[in-house]
């Protein structure tokens, strides 16, 4: 690899980031999941994401701790070593969402006491109840979601159309 695509790949991964940044990411965890994105093996070690992003253990201590928090990333550790390293989740965004239910299931929950504490009928309790309704439809489709995204990818349509449309 030439030193111009390394520029180029560098630009992008900092492109990539900042795209999670507005998406609410926190910018070294985002800075951090598009360095392991970019990157063939999808693992780098601390070391290697501090000298890639030109920034010190504790930025990527915390970036890692937050990635593994929200299950995007992953610890572990070199075989006979005590050496750490990150690593993606292999299909990461469909893993990710795949766990999202106990979150749903909290709010929906949480939602669900507020509307038995309060009057069904105040503005509140209509508030509650619509998030408990909407959290209760999210689960629903969520589900339904992951399991046409694992028959397309077992179709070999990654890309999430079906066979014979058009891109996007």
């Amino acid at each position: 690899m030439t030193r111009a695509d390394e520029d180029a790949i560098a630009d992008y991964r900092e492109r990539f980031a900042q795209i999670m940044v507005e998406s609410g990411m926190p910018r070294m965890a985002a800075r951090v999941y598009a360095a392991l994105l970019v990157t063939d093996s999808g693992r780098l070690s601390a070391a290697e994401l501090a000298e890639r992003l030109s920034v010190g253990a504790p930025a990527i201590s915390g970036a890692v701790k937050y990635l593994v928090q929200v299950r995007l990333v992953e610890r572990g550790r070199e075989p006979g070593t005590r050496h750490y390293f990150c690593r993606i989740h292999e299909h990461t965004w469909s893993h990710y969402i795949s766990q999202s239910d106990p979150v749903l299931v909290r709010v929906q929950t949480g939602a669900g006491e507020g509307v038995a504490l309060l009057d069904p009928d105040s503005p509140a309790g209509r508030r509650l109840d619509e998030t408990r309704r909407f959290f209760a439809f999210m689960r629903e489709e969520v589900k339904e979601s992951m399991a046409k995204w694992r028959r397309l990818q077992e179709s070999g349509r990654e890309d999430g159309r079906a066979a014979g449309s058009p891109p996007p």
